[in-house]
């Protein structure tokens, strides 16, 4: 078997350990220099730099000169504010996560609620809105972003970036990202962090070479300050993940904590075997080109017709200088000579005017907007619902682009939650939330997210978390009469949102704390001031599980009579008593002192089994009934005993 010089062995029996990771970059960067173009294209075009060719000896874009008698030149950019009402539209409709349990168990929904808290404070926290509006910005002008989601040793937080593809390196020849065994981040890095981050590699970061102003191929993704080193960083599908500068490993991990693939790969449109996904402005920009001359031209016949040529006979004795643009100006000329005339130049066709509205409409027809979406009335419709409709059936065709944003959202959520829960200590979530980090940081160590998943993630734009969306929510919950008016007007006045589900959530977190000591064989004590409804909900479904029946009868009793109690709460002493002695429905329970009915319900039934289960039912009923009548007797008589106090106002008290 031949050894691969390319890879690296840390330790016998080992993962091997790629080498000459420098070459496997540049065949990746040369694999997409035709992309590379592209995107500098759109990015140029996109800031009304549109009079470009492409040098082959500079290799980047240069503005074309204009050739003799065509110094006219105008860009009217089309592109600029059909990207910007895009960027609003997704913007507006980005994606939020919410989380829903496996089951409808009372373990799953905390589990799912807790989870949804802690997405809901690290969305805040950390700004998620702002960096997923960065990468749909990468999206409109190059087609493919990606969102890395890291865990950062010194804030010691989980945060989150978007990448420009310009940073973005996959395997050679690969026509999927899902295809490549690798992804690598790029970076930028001054010589002095590397060294402080890794003094261990001192030597190999001194030596490397630094970036230099000027130097590259001329295209965007090169300039970059100077005096700076090329740091990129890899992630293995099978776990693995370093931080490498050229060949030299600075940092080595086997496993991303938490078994996640934290390169999530968003393309605006999916071309099936390309790579690289399809922009909002490159199928624009040949249209805006010839759109731009087109209306060259026509400023141009403009011009033209405003200042015509003349003919002037050499006899006539006129100055080249004497014809100007002055008004009222004199020009003497020799009679015999001949007299100047004006050439009027041909006026402008007209199929050059309806050319121009077609190249704007095919413009529009491609980016996929229309008159309605850009806010203005399309010809011949008045009707508000109809213009509703129709920019509502416009911005359908944006439905695959955000479906794919959402996949990235729903995949951004997963690592963050994986990270929070390998990484976040229990005082750093009570520092977060106080009184509910507690239940949140319990709930998301003990949730199952990768393999066999005990809550699911969703993301939509149906979720929202801003201050505008969580008033709204509030008030309709009022108008359905799902909360009374003083806690709507609670949670409008404090800004809390829904905080009900908070509390809902650690009520049925405690109630699972209190059942899992009944379970352990401790003493339990349940308050007037808990939830009882969570207590009800939790003990009622524990009761209906197999491990509930495989517990000792004496822990079994404790919880039933745990659950008669939570039943019967706030009800008199005589109705627990009842429930106590008829909380079987089998076998049937007579009432307390009913001899003849116990005998009968025995009879009644045609099992042996259900006899023997009714007389003995019953015994224990009457015996109990029995032990209660003696204690009431004894409270009466000792009562009869006790001395009269005098009553200072008359009479025996």
């Amino acid at each position: 078997m031949v050894e691969d010089s390319t890879m690296t062995v840390d330790e016998p029996g080992t993962r091997r350990w790629p080498g000459n990771l420098k070459s496997r970059i540049s065949e990746s960067k040369s694999d997409r220099i035709k992309e590379e173009r592209s995107w500098d294209l759109s990015l140029l075009f996109l800031t009304g730099n549109q009079w470009l060719t492409y040098d082959e000896n500079l290799r980047q874009y240069e503005l074309t000169r204009p050739r003799r008698g065509q110094q006219t030149r105008v860009t009217v950019n089309l592109l600029l504010n059909v990207y910007r009402n895009i960027l609003s539209r997704l913007s507006v409709a980005y994606p939020s996560t919410v989380v829903l349990p496996a089951s409808p168990s009372p373990e799953d929904i905390v589990k799912a609620k807790s989870s949804e808290i802690a997405l809901q404070y690290w969305w805040q926290a950390e700004r998620v809105k702002d960096v997923v509006e960065k990468g749909i910005e990468h999206l409109l002008t190059c087609g493919t972003t990606a969102f890395h989601t890291f865990y950062d040793p010194e804030k010691k937080t989980v945060e989150l970036e978007a990448i420009s593809p310009y940073d973005i390196f996959f395997e050679p020849k690969v026509t999927c990202p899902d295809m490549s065994s690798w992804v690598a981040l790029r970076r930028y890095h001054t010589k002095e962090e590397l060294i402080e981050a890794y003094p261990d590699k001192r030597k190999e970061i001194e030596d490397s070479a630094e970036t230099a102003e000027g130097v590259g191929d001329g295209s965007l993704e090169n300039r970059v300050p100077k005096d700076r080193l090329e740091v990129f960083e890899f992630y293995w599908r099978d776990g693995h993940h370093a931080i490498t500068l050229g060949n030299t490993y600075l940092f080595k991990e086997k496993e991303v904590p938490g078994g996640v693939f934290p390169v999530s790969i968003v393309r605006y449109t999916q071309i099936p075997m390309k790579l690289w996904g399809l922009g909002l402005i490159a199928p624009l920009i040949d249209l805006q080109w010839y759109f731009n001359k087109g209306r060259s031209q026509i400023l141009q016949n403009v011009e033209m017709m405003g200042n015509p040529k003349w003919l002037i006979p050499k006899s006539a004795g006129v100055s080249s200088k004497a014809i100007t643009n002055v008004a009222g100006e004199k020009v003497y000329y020799n009679m015999a000579g001949g007299k100047p005339e004006m050439i009027a130049p041909v006026p402008i066709p007209s199929y050059l005017i309806d050319n121009l509205r077609s190249l704007q409409a095919e413009i529009m027809d491609v980016a996929g907007v229309h008159s309605v979406t850009m806010g203005k009335r399309a010809v011949g419709v008045t009707s508000g619902k109809a213009i509703n409709a129709l920019a509502e059936r416009d911005l359908s065709q944006l439905q695959i682009t955000q479906s794919n944003i959402e996949r990235g959202v729903r995949d951004i959520a997963r690592c963050a939650l994986v990270l929070m829960s390998k990484y976040y200590t229990e005082s750093k979530m009570v520092s977060m939330m106080d009184n509910l980090g507690n239940v949140v940081w319990k709930e998301l160590k003990g949730t199952h997210i990768l393999d066999n998943p005990e809550v699911f993630i969703e993301a939509g734009s149906l979720f929202r978390h801003e201050s505008g969306d969580r008033d709204q929510k509030i008030l309709e919950m009022l108008q359905m009469g799902l909360i009374p008016p003083d806690e709507a007007m609670k949670e409008l006045s404090f800004r809390t949102g829904n905080a009900q589900v908070a509390e809902k959530v650690q009520a049925l977190s405690h109630a699972e704390d209190i059942l899992d000591a009944a379970k352990r064989g401790f003493a339990v004590e349940i308050y007037n001031t808990d939830d009882i409804g969570a207590f009800k909900k939790v003990f009622g479904d524990y009761m209906k599980t197999e491990e509930y029946y495989e517990l000792p009868p004496e822990r079994q009793n404790y919880i039933a009579d745990i659950f008669v109690s939570l039943e019967t709460q706030g009800m008199p002493e005589e109705a627990y008593q009842q429930a106590m002695m008829m909380r079987k429905v089998f076998p049937r329970q007579p009432l307390p002192g009913g001899m003849k009915g116990m005998v009968m319900n025995a009879q009644a039934a045609d099992s042996q089994m259900a006899q023997g289960q009714v007389m003995g039912e019953g015994m224990q009923n009457q015996q109990m009934a029995a032990a209660l009548g003696n204690v009431d007797k004894l409270a009466k008589g000792a009562e009869a005993l006790m001395p009269k106090v005098p009553n200072t106002m008359g009479g025996m008290g």
